[in-house]
């Protein structure tokens, strides 16, 4: 048995698609509600309901994928930020510690701030961290938890994910990728609309990210139930990208001659901006993972001919 927590969610959805193309039996699926599938090989459970659900199937589990939380980098209540982002992982933690199940869960680059303290994943790094915004913070919190832990799962990884792009992250709605919305804008306008710097090392558009494909990203989780190398993990491609790169890549795609508008950043997010983020890959290389990540350009005309494309 496998459950995938945060089901209706962009990478939980993802890879309970895959495990399903794997012919994976009894994936257990829990959210809110259940959006996203129909599939009556799967079993959906509330949110409300899981706990009871892992302490009476405990001896069934085989793995659990916590992907499930608050992922809007703009909210401020801090209250169910940290009810479902800090103590509801916490929970999980100790369930799998008490009953000796693998877990899975998702951390994210946000955590890193403004990058002034490396994108290093090692443990040590992790305390002098300062996230920007209070969903990092809730992030960072519970990463700060399970280092500090001495019981700990089986097995365990806590996985920062970079910025991730694909296939049905629609239902991220305006926390969807750049790539998603540049396709959309650029339709309706025939043009895309980029922030402008406010600081003077980065130049309009150049402001940049380490984007990673969500193939890429699934193929990661699925390798990691397998390893036997507990800890945190940076999960991007270790390469940066522009946005203004990004989205010519996207008017590419769309054979449409580039046109692009700097417009200001509003003053609440100023302060707040990730200019830079690249992910160190070298400890997910050290535990077995060598397998190539998409070539950027690649991804992104994959994702806009083969699913946004034939989604219109």
């Amino acid at each position: 048995m496998i459950i995938v927590t945060g089901s209706s969610g962009f990478i939980a959805g993802a890879l309970v698609r895959r495990l399903l193309s794997k012919k994976v039996n009894n994936i257990i699926i829990c959210d809110f509600e259940n959006k996203s599938f129909n599939d009556k090989s799967l079993t959906f459970i509330k949110v409300d309901e899981l706990f009871k659900f892992i302490e009476k199937n405990k001896l069934s589990i085989d793995f659990i994928y916590h992907l499930g939380a608050i992922t809007d980098t703009t909210c401020n209540d801090e209250n169910s930020l940290s009810k479902y982002n800090l103590e509801f992982s916490i929970n999980i933690w100790n369930l799998c510690v008490k009953h000796s199940l693998p877990m899975i869960y998702a951390s994210s680059a946000a955590t890193y701030g403004n990058g002034s303290n490396g994108f290093n994943d090692d443990h040590n790094n992790i305390k002098n961290l300062v996230p920007l915004n209070l969903y990092a913070k809730s992030k960072n919190d519970f990463d700060k938890f399970v280092i500090n832990q001495i019981e700990t799962p089986p097995l365990w990884f806590g996985l920062k994910f970079f910025n991730v792009f694909g296939f049905d992250e629609s239902k991220k709605k305006n926390m969807s990728s750049i790539v998603h919305q540049s396709y959309n804008t650029i339709l309706e306008f025939n043009k895309m609309f980029l922030f402008k710097s406010y600081n003077k090392n980065y130049n309009h558009g150049y402001q940049e990210r380490d984007f990673v494909y969500i193939d890429d990203v699934i193929n990661v989780l699925i390798f990691l139930q397998k390893n036997k190398c507990s800890g945190i993990y940076n999960l991007g491609s270790g390469k940066t990208t522009a946005f203004i790169k990004l989205i010519e890549f996207v008017f590419k795609s769309l054979n449409i001659k580039p046109k692009i508008k700097f417009i200001e950043m509003p003053l609440n997010l100023r302060d707040k901006y990730q200019y830079s983020t690249k992910a160190d890959i070298t400890k997910l290389r050290s535990i077995g993972y060598n397998y190539p990540f998409w070539d950027i350009e690649d991804a992104v005309e994959d994702y806009v001919l083969n699913y946004l494309s034939k989604k219109n």
